[in-house]
């Protein structure tokens, strides 16, 4: 049987049951797994400030993923990786979503600060109320004077406006990559921007194989990360599209699926990391 030293866990549909909390089954067997020395990497489309707030709930101490890799950082919160879209790609696709997709709400996150149209917009609310994060109303010409660029759009909308607005916008900026992460939700970021790709920089850092890493995700912008680990696990609530691609299907986010997928396998600690 193999042997597995890190652990990049989705957070939203996978770490996280639909009640926003994590099991204690789960979280004592991550709390043993990190003592023993497997780095616990949480790998998320969420702002910096919000997947520490899970890290802190989950009580783990390695590396975040952040903004589906566009943001990387170390355990001491360092940065590792930093990409973002160039400043007019970024006003040109917000005033594209907006003209052709009035519907549609589109929000931009830069580091940690989440730019909003409207905070009374219905979306924004329920976005904040869950991750409990309060955003910034303004404009983006505004917003990014403060930086060289955006790492993320989020946009959200009823299901078949949010598959329209993907298929013409990736027609459109093909300098941009278009992750379905939810039903309603839409990530925008730099073109080559992946939990894949952030998987190679931890895979590096650690100067491991991918053959070590268990990775663990519920939806379609998982997929490329499942297939590459050395071992992928799609949970139960998954896509069969996701669930195909997994070495692996665990149960759903509400009983105990991290848990369920992680308690069999057997895992060692990683070697010195390697500068990079």
């Amino acid at each position: 049987m193999n042997r597995y030293s890190v652990i990049l866990l989705d957070i939203d549909g996978t770490l996280l049951d639909s009640r926003n909390e994590i099991s204690n089954n789960t979280k004592n067997l991550l709390k043993r797994l990190e003592k023993k020395g497997v780095p616990i990497v949480l790998a998320s489309a969420r702002a910096p400030g919000e997947v520490e707030l899970v890290a802190r709930q989950a009580d783990v101490h390695a590396p975040v993923i952040c903004y589906d890799g566009g943001l990387i950082l170390d355990e001491n919160r360092s940065i590792m990786e930093d990409i973002g879209m160039e400043k007019g790609v970024a006003l040109a696709f917000k005033a594209f979503a907006e003209g052709r997709f009035p519907d549609v709400c589109v929000s931009s996150y830069i580091y940690d600060i989440w730019v909003v149209d409207s905070q009374e917009n219905e979306w924004v609310r329920h976005l904040a109320k869950l991750n409990r994060k309060e955003p910034l109303q303004g404009s983006l010409s505004s917003a990014v004077r403060i930086s060289n660029h955006v790492h993320k759009f989020l946009c959200m909308g009823v299901s078949r406006r949010i598959q329209e607005l993907k298929e013409h916008a990736e027609a459109a900026f093909p300098e941009l990559d278009f992750l379905l992460s939810g039903t309603v939700y839409l990530e925008v970021v730099k073109k080559g921007v992946s939990k894949y790709a952030a998987m190679e920089k931890i895979r590096r850092y650690y100067n491991i194989d991918a053959g070590q890493i268990v990775a663990v995700g519920d939806y379609y912008v998982d997929i490329e990360m499942l297939r590459a680990a050395g071992m992928g696990i799609a949970m139960g609530n998954a896509p069969e599209a996701v669930k195909h691609a997994a070495d692996r299907v665990t149960a759903n986010n509400d009983d105990d699926g991290v848990y369920i997928a992680l308690k069999g396998l057997r895992f060692q600690a990683v070697p010195e990391k390697s500068p990079l």
